[in-house]
Parts: C-alpha cells; sequence; structure tokens
C-alpha cells in the first residue's frame, strides 16, 4: 500500500468561486457509443483519447492536485487503443514540466502483457513527481476495491497484525487501492447513474450528471460541472 498524503487544497478561480482539490469523472462505454451512433470504432477511439487528453490539460491549467479517471469501456478493443497512449505518458512533455504523478487503480493485472508494461512504467518513471496526481481506473469496481480492503484486514487479523476490536472506518481507508488521495470533492458522471466510482470515499462528494454523454463531453461541461459544485456549497455554507 502506497504511503503517501496528499492535503486537500481548494484553489480559487476568479473571485467567487472554487475548484475543488479532487475531481473524478467516469467516462462512457465507448464501443456501444459508436454502435448506437453508427460510427467508426477507430473514430470513437480517437475522440476518447482526445477528451482523456482535454481533461489532462484542465486539471494542469487549474491546477486540480487530483484527478482521477475512470475508464468505464474495459473492453479489449478500446484498452487496445489506449496502448500507445500509455506507453508515452509519462514522457509526455505536459507530464513532466508539472511533475504529474501516475497510478492506475482496478484489476488489470489479468490483461494484455504489452498494456500491463505501459502502465507500469507510467507510474514508475513518474513515482517521484508530487505536483499533481493523475489517477486511471481500468477494470475498477467500487464493491470490489471495498471488498478487496476488507479481505486484506481480514487477513490482517488472522496473522495477528491487526486486533478486531480495532478495525474502524480508518482501517478500510487505509487498506483501499486509493488510500493514498484525498475524497473526491467533485464527481462526475456521463451517464444517467452513479457508477460506484471511489464508491468508499464518495459519502461528502457533490454528484454532477452531466447532460452530456462522455464523447460528447467538453472543456464547458467540465467548467458547468465545477458551478454546479460551487451552487451546492454556496447552499451548504448559507451563501444562496
Amino acid at each position: 500500500m502506497v504511503e503517501l498524503t496528499i492535503p486537500i487544497v481548494n484553489i480559487p478561480i476568479g473571485k467567487s468561486r472554487k475548484i475543488p482539490s479532487h475531481i473524478a469523472i467516469n467516462t462512457g462505454l465507448v464501443k456501444k457509443w459508436a454502435e448506437d451512433n453508427k460510427k467508426d470504432l477507430k473514430e470513437a477511439l480517437g475522440k476518447h483519447l482526445e477528451s482523456i487528453r482535454e481533461l489532462m490539460g484542465y486539471q494542469v491549467k487549474n491546477n486540480i492536485r487530483v484527478l482521477t479517471i475512470g475508464l468505464a469501456d474495459s473492453s479489449p478493443e478500446i484498452l487496445g487503443g489506449l496502448k500507445d497512449f500509455f506507453a508515452s505518458l509519462s514522457e509526455d512533455e505536459s507530464i513532466r514540466k508539472n511533475q504529474v504523478r501516475i497510478f492506475v487503480l482496478g484489476q488489470w493485472y489479468d490483461l494484455d502483457i504489452e498494456l500491463r508494461d505501459a502502465f507500469k512504467s507510467a507510474m514508475d518513471k513518474t513515482k517521484m513527481y508530487d505536483n499533481l496526481f493523475l489517477n486511471f481506473c481500468v477494470k475498477y469496481d467500487g464493491r470490489a476495491e471495498v471488498l478487496g480492503a476488507v479481505q486484506l484486514i481480514a487477513k490482517k487479523i488472522v496473522s495477528g497484525k491487526l486486533v478486531e476490536a480495532e478495525v474502524s472506518e480508518d482501517s478500510v481507508k487505509e487498506n483501499l487501492s486509493s488510500s493514498y488521495f484525498p475524497p473526491p470533492e467533485l464527481i462526475i458522471e456521463t451517464r444517467n447513474s452513479y457508477s460506484g466510482l471511489l464508491l468508499w470515499e464518495s459519502k461528502e462528494s457533490v454528484i454532477h450528471f452531466s447532460s452530456k454523454r462522455w464523447l460528447l463531453f467538453e472543456k464547458k461541461d467540465l467548467d458547468e460541472a465545477v458551478a454546479f459544485y460551487n451552487t451546492v456549497h454556496s447552499k451548504d455554507d448559507g451563501n444562496a
């Protein structure tokens, strides 16, 4: 488990708005979108990659401390199409210039060996960076992540490393694959239901359901989600 603490910092946008220090966004099913809209899969994959890069650019421009991107489509064709992207990610000029550390979460260990190696390389080559943090959730399931944490806790109890009476919410948090970063303040869904992205950490998160599906999602839709986040917090603070 990675021992890393990332403080929550709200960065102001303009005079009256602030951006969350951790934004998580769940992308859509690329292959299904192509089929439903009678689009060529290669074209859809190109748009998928373009949208991912736009998110990365948004993180850097707005100094978002943590950005988590849930790659909802884990079909071989789509993940395979991202192989070159991940293989060259650690050499990306923006990644190096802005010292962005990369993590890949999820049950991706049984994927194509070249893709696994690309993930490992991206994480290894950026492990010295600590300015911004970029997470990709691949073959990720929120319930599976929580279950994995529970199983680790059970093993520690059996081995005597942990006493059952000492098990707490903090114990679960410490054993999550996503334990190293603060909870997301804003979760963006590009479909009509909550995907379970970062399930354990989502309790206090503002969840924004975008009116745009993933491959139609643009920068202005990110701005809209951040505006929604500010509206919610303004009401919670009694300022609206």
